[in-house]
């Protein structure tokens, strides 16, 4: 039974890491509104919004500077359960780059 199970989870892992690979070539599309609304009241939409459509644009054009692995990762922990946020994704990749600590130094 033990290794039944140990081959489920082996199967399940090896099928999730293959419905992940594609995330490295591409920038996954969320819904930016959907997740707005979910996010924040009526009020903070716009400015969540705006938020979102320019990480999705800084992301755009830095797509390619970014690792594969790195991408993999950050595409499936920013797409954990009903939110999905770009500004998430990027802030993730410039946390692997080492470049969000970077940048946090020279405003101290």
């Amino acid at each position: 039974m033990r290794t039944f199970i140990f081959a489920v989870v082996a199967i399940v892992a090896a099928s999730w890491a293959t419905d992940r690979a594609p995330a490295a070539d591409r920038i996954p599309a969320f819904d930016i509104v959907r997740n707005c609304s979910a996010e924040v009241a009526a009020a903070g939409i716009a400015d969540c919004t705006k938020d979102e459509t320019d990480a999705k644009n800084e992301l755009d054009k830095r797509w390619p500077e970014f690792g594969a692995s790195n991408k993999q990762a950050c595409v499936g922990e920013s797409s954990i359960g009903d939110a999905q946020s770009y500004v998430e994704l990027l802030t993730c990749l410039e946390m692997f780059s080492g470049e969000f600590l970077a940048s946090r130094r020279q405003i101290q």
